[in-house]
């Protein structure tokens, strides 16, 4: 649904528990740039990535809940000050023995997919290049991840088709070596039919309106014509979801699991018409996957009418000084509202924000003042 561009959301505050490898810390931000500085090991892409958690109820970079405790203990917290129409207290806490509970006001979330959305972020880090190079299950995400910000029935169809997806590959597994009940086989493929087109169909309507923000924003960061596109590959673009189940029943049965369906959908990526993969530069491909985080984050601020919060995490080591610079110019206008970024050197951000006059506040880790 389009919306209007309303007031920034701002996290005022953020204190962590046994979060990684903070023991206990508490910072207080501005609402426009926070520059995080210090040596490396520190923890400065933790504090990034505790600021997700806390939107997203996980983190950017570890799949399993019980990677973001710290080495020894048995629980952790995040503990969050935001405003956005008002003003919020937002409270994650996980534990070995306990279960993961979210609360917004000392409300707990009945589930935990009623937050996502709240706290809307994006986040660019030099992993960020396995886009490109890694796996179709990298692209998928990025898409999931954009859709589900802005359509929570998208997010519960999704979870619908992977519990479906599970079961089905499950059962599968356990026909090894005696034969398949057909009737049961197709009660799996209905439900896994039904979810499957639908996640088809919202897929296909957000690529054809994310491609134009992306293709804009590239030539803004890269300055240069080169034509950028990508296309949705999907197994069931030419066939229904049932029909293609069906086709490749006996080879499902083989390999006991489900080898084809919408968990296998995919992105290909092209730059002047070519596969960006095999024939773009290393400093082409970094603009592209730079170009469509930010993407991203225009995309979901003209879809709910707040500008999420965005979080660059050690950028100036990973681009060159022409494509920082634009980069800077971009972030530092109006269209982006708080900002997070990490870096060793804290004289090296400042320099690059000081001739925007932007509102500026340095966070130094390690140190004995936090701030300056």
């Amino acid at each position: 649904m389009q919306g209007v561009i309303s007031l920034s959301v701002i996290v005022k505050e953020l204190k962590l528990y046994q979060f990684k490898n903070h023991e206990n810390i508490s910072l207080s931000f501005g609402d426009k740039i926070n520059a995080i500085t210090g040596s490396n090991g520190i923890g400065k892409t933790n504090i990034l990535d505790a600021i997700f958690y806390l939107g997203n109820t996980k983190s950017y970079f570890n799949p399993s809940d019980k990677q973001i405790i710290s080495l020894g203990c048995s629980e952790t917290s995040i503990f969050g000050k935001v405003t956005k129409d008002q003003e919020y207290e937002l409270l994650g806490v996980f534990g070995e023995k306990r279960k993961k509970t979210f609360k917004k006001n000392g409300k707990p979330y009945t589930r935990l997919v009623d937050h996502i959305g709240f706290l809307p972020s994006v986040f660019i880090t030099p992993h960020d290049i396995s886009l490109v190079f890694e796996g179709s299950e990298e692209r998928r995400r990025f898409m999931d991840f954009t859709i589900s910000q802005i359509n929570k029935e998208y997010l519960t169809e999704l979870i619908r088709y992977r519990k479906v997806l599970d079961q089905r590959n499950a059962y599968l597994k356990s026909c090894e070596g005696r034969s398949v009940d057909p009737l049961l086989l197709e009660g799996f493929d209905e439900k896994l039919a039904f979810s499957g087109h639908e996640i088809h169909r919202v897929r296909t309507s957000f690529i054809a309106d994310f491609l134009p923000h992306f293709q804009r924003i590239h030539k803004e960061l890269a300055e240069e014509d080169t034509s950028v596109s990508f296309e949705y590959f999907s197994p069931i673009s030419d066939v229904t979801f049932q029909d293609l189940l069906l086709k490749n029943r006996a080879l499902d049965i083989a390999a006991q699991r489900t080898s084809s369906g919408t968990h296998k959908d995919d992105l290909i990526f092209e730059m002047a018409g070519m596969p960006l993969k095999k024939f773009g530069s290393q400093g082409q491909i970094k603009s592209y996957v730079v170009a469509l985080k930010l993407a991203q984050y225009e995309f979901l601020s003209k879809q709910t009418g707040d500008k999420p919060l965005l979080l660059l995490d050690d950028i100036f080591e990973k681009i060159d000084e022409q494509r920082s610079k634009r980069l800077m110019e971009l972030v530092c206008s109006d269209r982006f509202g708080q900002i997070f970024i990490s870096d060793t050197h804290h004289e090296r951000v400042k320099e690059h924000f000081d001739p925007f006059g932007v509102d500026f506040k340095q966070i130094r880790i390690g140190s004995e003042s936090l701030t300056e």
